[in-house]
């Protein structure tokens, strides 16, 4: 299991924390939980930064009219030397930039016990600049970039297909991790609105003005605009073209077509430049013009499918999947994104919502229950979104710290974390009534 650390960075004062299969961080407002969420995004991805300055490494050593340049290569950067330069960048376009925080920020991430980066800050003596950006490889990874330094040969059609995957595998081998990582950011209602003019505005954008976003939104745009497409014909064409294709069953498909109808109240559909949302009744509504609940969710909806379709693993980092729903299709999201975790998916997903962590301990809850039960239960609770506690943790972000909200006697998370803001509220209740009954029998409060 992975370990992230955390000292100084944002609203972060100090974090430890093992992530598992399926974790939840919940937590007040501005506590750090987001913070957290960008760190494991930033870590996670290294491997396809390799890859990807791997091929770029390879296009800088193509020969000059088949005669290799005097100098070598066009750049001459090492692997790990382009790598620990990208990693300087990407982290400021995932944190912001880091003359404002502590020198004693650091964060370090551990793939395995051998393989493991870190980020921590320094003074530059040579440019004279605050807080210089300091990338720390374990040996087994310096190994390892060592030994793949100039590993493509590019030719006039590109990078061979077979190498990719050579490398590839053995980037998922040494980094224990094979999944790839879909980072879905809060507040994507307005990337939704802007609907019909987004791609135009990206597309006009230079490269300075694209590095400006922040990683995350910047995926999480790209992304959208790649796969709009693959909608045409709908959820249900995409099911229907992956049919033959997948191993996941007909009902799997069918329970999570259920549930993204019961929360968008239709289903998506990406026809003749429009984003749509078609209703029961054959009749559709342009996305801009759709509920800001259907705004919020439609594409973590979108990308649940499209990649519970695909099958290759994934880690969906998903931030605030409650956002403008009522809390019954807060229930329903909640119950899709554990059929997904289910479907070999790693889930991170930050929330406030006592609804989507009620919902959650209903899932861990129904799995501990004896066989003699079991089959009743399937009745209230479909067994495709039950949750296995071995491979879940919940977090409680707060004053700087994380700590873990599970209960590992009933398996499930604590229920004080869940509803925490309720002792404040029942307690001013308690003080109101308290006044009410000191008119009516004197200062008893």
């Amino acid at each position: 299991m992975s370990r992230l650390v955390i000292k100084n960075l944002g609203p972060i004062e100090e974090c430890d924390l093992e992530c598992s299969h399926f974790m939840t961080l919940t937590g007040f407002q501005a506590s750090g939980k987001s913070t957290i969420a960008k760190a494991i995004y930033y870590f996670r991805t290294v491997k396809d930064d390799i890859l990807n300055l791997a091929k770029n490494q390879a296009w800088d050593t193509v020969p000059i009219d088949e005669l290799e340049d005097q100098f070598g290569t066009i750049h001459g950067t090492t692997l790990k030397k382009g790598l620990e330069n990208y990693l300087r960048e990407k982290f400021l376009r995932t944190f912001g930039s880091s003359w404002g925080m502590s020198n004693e920020m650091y964060m370090e991430y551990y793939y395995t016990d051998t393989c493991f980066i870190k980020v921590s800050l320094k003074e530059d003596t040579k440019f004279n600049t605050p807080n210089y950006i300091w990338i720390t490889f374990s040996d087994e990874l310096k190994t390892f970039l060592r030994e793949k330094n100039n590993f493509f040969m590019a030719t006039p059609l590109g990078v061979a297909d077979d190498d990719v995957r050579k490398l590839k595998t053995e980037l998922y081998n040494i980094f224990h991790d094979g999944c790839s990582v879909v980072y879905i950011p809060a507040g994507r209602s307005m990337i939704t609105l802007l609907s019909q003019q987004v791609g135009y505005i990206y597309a006009i954008m230079d490269d300075v003005q694209k590095r400006s976003l922040d990683s995350c939104t910047r995926d999480y745009l790209e992304r959208i605009l790649k796969l709009k497409s693959e909608f045409s014909e709908g959820l249900q064409g995409l099911a229907a073209y992956s049919s033959g294709k997948t191993r996941i069953s007909s009902e799997l498909i069918n329970q999570a077509l259920f549930l993204i109808k019961k929360i968008l109240r239709g289903t998506y559909r990406y026809s003749n430049g429009e984003e749509q949302i078609v209703l029961e009744n054959g009749k559709y509504v342009k996305i801009n013009f759709s509920s800001s609940g259907q705004q919020e969710s439609v594409w973590i909806l979108n990308l649940l499918f499209y990649y519970l379709l695909q099958q290759n693993p994934v880690l969906f980092i998903i931030e605030e999947p409650e956002s403008h729903l009522f809390p019954e299709s807060q229930k329903y999201i909640a119950e899709l994104i554990a059929l997904v975790s289910n479907c070999k998916h790693s889930i991170v997903l930050t929330t406030h919502s006592p609804y989507v962590l009620g919902t959650l301990n209903n899932l861990l809850y129904v799995q501990t229950l004896s066989n003699r039960y079991k089959q009743k239960a399937c009745k209230i609770i479909s067994n495709y979104v039950w949750l296995d506690d071995k491979n879940f943790d919940a977090w409680f972000v707060k004053e700087g710290t994380v700590e873990n909200c599970m209960d590992r006697e009933i398996h499930m998370i604590q229920n004080e974390r869940i509803d925490e803001i309720s002792k404040v509220i029942n307690k001013e209740f308690d003080e109101l009534l308290c006044l009410q009954d000191t008119n009516e029998k004197g200062d008893n409060c």
